[in-house]
């Protein structure tokens, strides 16, 4: 059991769980607390009948940034191990523990260590307690979670656990996941702290915050699934980036001739300033995303805008997996005041897992390459280009192997930067 299918996941698969238990309660073979079997019955499966789960993951990390004098160097080793109870009367609990390490000479400029250099890799040795929260499915159609908690919320454009890092982002507050209705499912989130990557040893690893997150998704349709959302983000600490956006998209695949898929996805969303952000703004957000498959083989042609305010101030996502977006290089994780319009192109090929003959010690092995064209939302200024590459090879039992390459080349402004990545992992 991995913890992304135990803790990252909690929110989706519990709430289709917490759907379901309404259902089985109207069952003849329902009755877990000796109750009428038309009644609901929240979850009983026992306190002691839960999950562990642990995740273990070394990595070297090279950078090479241009205007730096020395490259970096970063080799770390990072541990997650978690526990999560049965039900108890409808309730489950859960805690995880996370650390990380240098294994080898702390040659890079990990945010707080003052090596400026280095390039930074923000992997800083930590131990910190990642998750610690209490699950209650005692109301049928409703999910309530309190504490600590991690949140991958749709592509992680606005909200992330930036699991990429060794350290992850994870939040304090509540949420609430409602299926009550049978065509929509709806999710409200409050963060009262957000623990960054940093670590507690950071000035900015802790952020006091007062963030509403709302949430609604359909069922599947015909054209695919619509979501609308609303973020109202107020970073006490970070007034700067502070702010409110509204948006949503569509997305879905349809089937083609063949075996071929057309997937999509159209997004629109209008941020503004909120709560004591410094300049006022407006500023919108596009993101339209299409692409072909064929068994293993996937190509998506995209284009994303995170606009300006006439070079004043442009759309920014501070609580978002950033790293996934823009290029491996992580050049943009903070957006520039002129905005950003990356034009990029994908190609992903996945071996099947049960592949025979030379390719049987390859199953499940997934190939990535990434070609990105970076320019302005306004003032027309060239950000350059860059060229990204993934491996990542499932071994045996739970070990997998990973490797990463990009190379940005800078043009009117920002400094070339070139990353060479390589990883060992272990999963339970």
């Amino acid at each position: 059991m991995t913890m992304r299918s135990v803790a990252i996941g909690a929110f989706a698969a519990v709430s289709a769980a917490a759907f379901n238990t309404s259902a089985l309660a109207q069952s003849s073979g329902y009755n877990p607390q000796q109750g009428a079997p038309t009644r609901y019955q929240p979850p009983h499966t026992g306190i002691l009948n839960g999950k562990f789960w642990t995740d273990t993951r070394y990595r070297y990390e090279y950078v090479d940034q241009a205007n730096l004098p020395k490259d970096a160097h970063a080799s770390t080793i990072r541990n997650k191990t978690g526990i999560e109870s049965g039900f108890f009367h409808g309730f489950r609990a859960g805690v995880e523990g996370e650390f990380v390490l240098d294994v080898g000479p702390e040659d890079f400029n990990n945010t707080i260590n003052g090596k400026t250099q280095y390039p930074v890799v923000a992997d800083v040795e930590s131990a910190e307690v990642d998750q610690a929260y209490l699950e209650s499915q005692s109301i049928p159609g409703v999910v309530l979670l309190g504490g600590r908690y991690l949140e991958n919320l749709d592509n992680m454009r606005y909200v992330g656990s930036v699991a990429w890092r060794q350290n992850d982002q994870t939040f304090d507050g509540a949420k609430a996941t409602i299926t009550t209705l049978p065509s929509v499912t709806f999710l409200y989130a409050y963060i009262g702290n957000v623990n960054r990557i940093f670590s507690d040893s950071s000035p900015v690893g802790n952020i006091q915050s007062n963030v509403h997150l709302m949430h609604a998704e359909s069922k599947e349709l015909s054209i695919g699934k619509l979501t609308a959302y609303t973020y109202l983000m107020d970073l006490y600490d970070l007034d700067q980036f502070s702010n409110a956006s509204y948006g949503g998209f569509l997305k879905g695949k349809q089937p083609l001739t063949g075996s071929i898929d057309y997937h999509y996805r159209f997004e629109y969303a209008h941020q503004t300033s909120y709560a004591d952000t410094p300049v006022d703004y407006d500023a919108d957000y596009v993101r339209v995303e299409q692409g072909l498959s064929k068994g293993g083989l996937t190509g998506t042609l995209v284009y994303e805008l995170l606009g300006s305010d006439n070079g004043i101030a442009s759309f920014q996502t501070p609580l978002a997996t950033g790293h996934v977006f823009n290029g491996f290089a992580d050049v943009f994780l903070v957006i520039p005041p002129t905005g950003l319009q990356d034009f990029f192109a994908q190609v992903q090929y996945k071996v099947p897992e049960s592949s025979g003959g030379p390719f049987s010690y390859f199953g499940g092995l997934l190939l990535l390459a990434q070609y990105h064209e970076f320019r302005s939302a306004v003032q027309n200024l060239n950000y350059g280009s860059e060229l990204d590459f993934y491996a990542y090879l499932p071994l045996s039992n739970g070990f997998y192997a990973e490797a990463k390459l990009a190379n940005y080349e800078a043009d009117q402004y920002f400094t070339d930067v070139q990353k060479v990545i390589f990883g060992l992992g272990y999963q339970y």
